[in-house]
């Protein structure tokens, strides 16, 4: 083995893995000299912390030193998103364009379906299938929410995580426009039917990433008190996510059984009354997420601040009067 190749190793893939020289001495409980020296030749490590390094880096000891063949280990690592995203893509736009050719020709068009469609095809899925791309082959996640410089992740495994993500996305934006589509091409009178795919869409696309992050949180996060953290946000965001649902089926309800029509008093009060639950539950949902974040799971137990509990009571409140106005 060639003297330098350890040093060389180890900036490698802990560059690979987007570690700094600090987060890999916290790791191993050493200091921050101590792994400059390693990559700098000047000592080695124990085979203790040999040991460890080949964990953190997600590599075998013996490739660690050189005695494998670092390339091959590293396309065997190398994860990135297929062209299936793309295809739903396509078929998102092809559905899109039969949309306004057909109900052009049949004067049925709307926009607000237009809208809607354009949507979740552009701002959407192809915008966030583009952005994930670049991250996973850029190792840079900076951008993606939740996504937190002070945590140590597994890049691998966030990677893994957008690929799932963006697949998921690619799908369900895909059959909302086609069933947009259809549905407003065979019946343009069932306005009250886009609400309901609106409110599902939303619902699904956020509930299914929050999923998806649960079920990989033991993989994504190094540590056991980050693991303990993102479990107590994942319930936080599926309620707040309710609340938005809630919040937005009940106008479309009261629009309909009412017979309210848009840009009346009524509307306006009705959708002041939506705008200020929202407002409170986001304060809530904030301010949660914000103690969470500073909580130490080693030496205190959680419990649910005050503020998010008045925060929700003011949006019950909110909604409440929206259906007796």
């Amino acid at each position: 083995m060639n003297e330098n190749q350890l040093a060389e190793n180890l900036m490698y893939y802990r560059k690979k893995k987007g570690l700094s020289q600090e987060k890999v001495s916290e790791y191993l409980d050493v200091s921050r000299q101590a792994v400059t020296k390693w990559e700098a030749n000047t000592s080695r490590p124990t085979s203790d912390n040999l040991i460890k390094l080949a964990q953190l880096f997600e590599v075998d000891v013996d490739t660690l030193l050189g005695n494998g063949d670092r390339e091959k280990s590293s396309t065997q690592e190398e994860i990135s998103i297929g062209k299936m995203p793309w295809v739903f893509v396509g078929i998102s736009v092809l559905c899109i364009l039969a949309y306004i050719i057909y109900s052009t020709l049949t004067n049925i068009f709307s926009i607000g379906v237009c809208i809607c469609m354009f949507i979740s095809c552009i701002p959407i899925q192809l915008f966030l299938h583009i952005y994930f791309s670049n991250a996973i082959k850029n190792d840079s996640f900076n951008g993606i929410a939740g996504f937190d410089d002070g945590i140590e992740y597994n890049i691998c495994e966030v990677k893994k995580l957008l690929v799932q993500i963006d697949l998921h996305i690619g799908i369900l934006s895909t059959v909302y426009i086609f069933l947009l589509c259809v549905i407003n091409g065979v019946n343009p009178k069932t306005q009250w039917f886009n609400g309901i795919l609106i409110v599902v869409y939303i619902l699904n696309f956020i509930t299914s990433i929050e999923m998806s992050n649960y079920k990989m949180t033991d993989k994504i996060y190094r540590k056991e008190e980050d693991r303990k953290r993102a479990g107590r946000r994942i319930p936080v965001t599926v309620i707040y996510t309710l609340i938005l649902c809630v919040g937005i089926g009940i106008t479309g309800i009261v629009f309909e059984a009412k017979g309210i029509e848009n840009n009346t008093l009524p509307a306006m009060k009705i959708c002041g009354l939506l705008i200020l639950g929202i407002m409170s539950a986001t304060i809530g949902f904030l301010f949660e997420n914000n103690k969470i974040k500073k909580w130490n799971p080693a030496t205190t137990n959680y419990k649910i601040s005050k503020v998010s509990i008045i925060s929700l009571f003011i949006c019950v409140i909110m909604y409440g009067l929206m259906c007796v106005i």
